[in-house]
């Protein structure tokens, strides 16, 4: 049976916030190789990747050479965990995260396989650990924003967390890399980008700068919490499963393109349009319309939200926020003009 990839990928909270520079090839690659591993597994599986999941709606070709580069490179990632002793003594272990990896062009898919050493970071992990939805990391567009998005998350039950500049710029770029060592240009070019992708999908991370006299030393984010999948929290469901098609019986986790258990953007984009009171069947329509596109699932939770501020402020009064979401989408998604 061919193995399958996973609606979420998990790691133990000390791995996620340990350093580590990715590019945003190897940190889509990580997030799928994750999405192997289901929740109540023993032993690490195989990695198998589709090559077009790591690199969607491009030519071969240069996909196989950047991909075959990233491998390359995560193969030689390490990851460094500390930790102090009773006694004050500091005890570093370097951890490789993947041992092997192989590229078959004429498969399609990547395959390889994770470190033994790691195995207890991703298995039978009973507290300490962060939980992802594949499908909502893979929207990001830069591995800064793929870093935030694992840390922010292992901190998200707290509410909010501050920390050290210097420990975030790590976690976000690693210690190898020396660049943006100044907080303007970190600022500027690392936290800002990386923060307004996570608020362009829906995730409204709130930050401010902490200074210890007249130099900016600290960082604290504000830290929503994530609704996922299975927890009990997640919004109202709508059933846009064909009725030809049977539906599969819920479980702990289903593979990536099973209907039972819709996938988070889906369930976001049916949040955003259901508090902004527009029907099922015109739900049912956006979402068939918008098939498996993500980049057009992004568009909408990033168009709407401003309807949804001023909506749920009261800083604009509208007599039919439905009908006005409605005209919105037509105007944001051409095709849809003539279906509501």
């Amino acid at each position: 049976m061919e193995p399958s990839l996973y609606p979420q990928a998990r790691q133990a909270n000390i791995l996620v916030r340990s350093p580590l520079k990715l590019n945003h090839i190897e940190a889509r690659i990580i997030a799928l190789a994750l999405g192997c591993i289901h929740s109540k597994s023993l032993e690490l599986p195989q990695i198998r990747i589709p090559m077009k999941r790591i690199i969607p709606k491009a030519k071969s070709g240069p996909v196989y050479e950047q991909i075959d580069a990233a491998c390359k490179t995560l193969m030689g990632k390490v990851v460094s965990i500390a930790r102090t002793s009773s006694r004050g003594k500091m005890n570093i272990k370097n951890y490789g995260i993947i041992s092997f990896m192989e590229i078959d062009e004429g498969t399609g898919y990547v395959t390889g396989n994770f470190a033994p050493e790691i195995k207890p970071f991703l298995l039978e992990l009973a507290s300490e650990y962060t939980t992802v939805e594949i499908e909502t990391i893979l929207t990001l567009k830069s591995a800064h924003a793929h870093r935030l998005y694992w840390v922010l998350t292992s901190w998200d039950d707290v509410g909010s967390w501050e920390v050290e500049i210097e420990k975030l710029r790590e976690q976000m770029i690693g210690t190898e890399d020396t660049s943006y060592a100044i907080f303007y240009d970190f600022k500027r070019y690392v936290l800002e980008p990386a923060i307004k992708e996570l608020q362009d999908i829906g995730w409204m991370i709130g930050w401010e700068p902490l200074k210890a006299g007249r130099k900016v030393s600290r960082i604290r984010f504000t830290i929503p919490r994530h609704v996922i999948a299975g927890n009990g929290q997640e919004p109202a469901s709508i059933d846009i499963t064909p009725q030809s098609r049977q539906k599969q019986k819920p479980s702990d986790q289903l593979p990536l393109g099973i209907s039972a258990e819709m996938p988070t953007l889906h369930q976001r984009v049916i949040a955003r349009l259901q508090k902004l009171q527009v029907s099922d069947s015109q739900i049912r329509t956006v979402l068939e319309h918008l098939g498996d596109d993500e980049a057009h699932f992004t568009k909408l939770l990033k168009s709407t939200h401003q309807l949804l501020v001023s909506h749920e402020t009261k800083s604009k009064v509208f007599d039919n926020i439905g009908g006005t979401t409605v005209n919105h989408l037509k105007t944001e998604f051409a095709g849809l003009f003539a279906k509501l």
